[in-house]
């Protein structure tokens, strides 16, 4: 069973000090307040030196690289330096200057606990400073695992120094950090069952590492569902850009059991699209129309020249149905578009010097008036002739 009685003692204990150190503190003499604002200002300029140095050494280096640190990111990484040089320098200095009892443990403390606030909170930054660095390394290696490893690091650094800065300043303020573990190793097994899916979305992040089933920027469907192109692999879950600009995130448990078609791996583009011809076209512009369409694919740079179809395929409802089967090798869909308006166009061109038209889907009625004119005269001319009915036959009776 876990002893929590140390709380309480440390209440008893605090309480005890305040009013002990409130006594003392108006019992300080001038000269002791003077040394005091003596090392105030030495933490001070440590502080302001600490953090110009800094400036001057760390952030040299994305300069170097043409990289442009955010400002709000820079001011978040030189304020806990600035606050961990001058407790450094208080904490230090404090024993020299000749003050005994309970203000020098106060002063003492104060100066501990805003040491490992300090170094909590620069080792939280200094993680995304780091990783800042990496992520730019990353995008310029050709290896893919390094752009889904690095978010997933960065995160998971992240919360160790959380855990780290916590446990630092928890013994900074005398707290009994081992009645604290002690407390969150019964509650594990609880938390275990509380936090399983948890768990699961933390081993499907590493099996999508491991395994590789798509990259950064790639654009994948998963289950049939949900497309866009990938941003990040977290923790967690997967986030998703679709194409009308919302954020899909898929859990990374269920996202290791789903099928997911990336079409971000392919190495060809196709395009697959029937060409209809009119009806009236000859044989030989219907040869030569699709040896010109052959030709236009082999002068293409970034086509397919070793696998491609151009056919009569079939004498549709309306045209002579010509197959254009063809593949293109480029990085993204943006190049894709731009090679299939260029062939495309190409095939306008050449229809055109080959005075072949495309059809499209008409209808062609042919209307017949079988009712028989009573003014028509005959062929010799004369009056119209009437047409008389012949009797009709009586039936005989039974």
């Amino acid at each position: 069973m876990v002893d929590f009685s140390g709380k309480s003692r440390y209440n008893a204990h605090m309480e005890a000090l305040t009013e002990e150190t409130a006594a003392l503190l108006a019992g300080l003499a001038g000269s002791h307040w003077l040394r005091l604002a003596g090392l105030a200002l030495a933490a001070s300029a440590a502080s302001f030196a600490a953090r110009s140095l800094l400036r001057k050494a760390a952030f040299q280096i994305p300069r170097r690289r043409s990289l442009d640190l955010p400002e709000d990111q820079e001011r978040r990484f030189l304020r806990p330096v600035g606050l961990v040089a001058f407790a450094a320098v208080w904490v230090a200095g404090l024993p020299l200057l000749g003050l005994s009892g309970t203000p020098t443990d106060v002063f003492v403390r104060t100066g501990k606990v805003a040491l490992a606030v300090g170094f909590s909170v620069f080792s939280y930054h200094l993680v995304d400073y780091a990783f800042f660095l990496l992520e730019h390394r990353a995008r310029r290696s050709r290896n893919t695992l390094d752009d889904l490893l690095v978010p997933f690091l960065r995160k998971s650094a992240k919360l160790a120094a959380v855990v780290v800065g916590a446990v630092v300043t928890g013994n900074a303020l005398t707290l009994n950090m081992t009645n604290v573990i002690a407390g969150l190793g019964i509650g594990g097994l609880a938390f275990a069952f509380a936090a399983k899916d948890a768990i699961a979305n933390l081993f499907g992040s590493l099996t999508i590492i491991l395994d590789r089933p798509f990259r950064i920027g790639d654009w994948v469907v998963v289950d049939g569902g949900t497309e866009g192109t990938v941003e990040e692999v977290g923790v967690r879950s997967t986030r998703i850009r679709t194409f009308y600009d919302s954020l899909v995130s898929v859990p990374n448990g269920a996202l290791a059991n789903l099928s997911i078609d990336n079409y971000g791996s392919r190495t060809y583009r196709r395009l697959s699209t029937t060409v209809g011809l009119q009806y009236d076209t000859p044989p030989d512009k219907v040869e030569a129309f699709c040896e010109g369409v052959r030709d236009v694919i082999r002068s293409h740079p970034r086509t397919r020249k070793d696998y491609f179809h151009v056919y009569l395929n079939g004498l549709g409802g309306h045209s002579l149905d010509v197959m254009l089967y063809v593949f293109w090798r480029v990085p993204d869909w943006s190049t894709e578009l731009a090679e299939r308006h260029r062939l495309l166009v190409d095939v306008l061109r050449l229809g055109a010097d080959l005075g072949v038209e495309f059809a499209f889907p008409t209808q062609t009625l042919h209307l017949f008036d079988e009712t028989p004119r009573a003014d028509a005269a005959p062929r010799g001319g004369g009056a119209p002739a009437t047409a008389t009915a012949p009797p009709a036959a009586k039936e005989p009776r039974p």
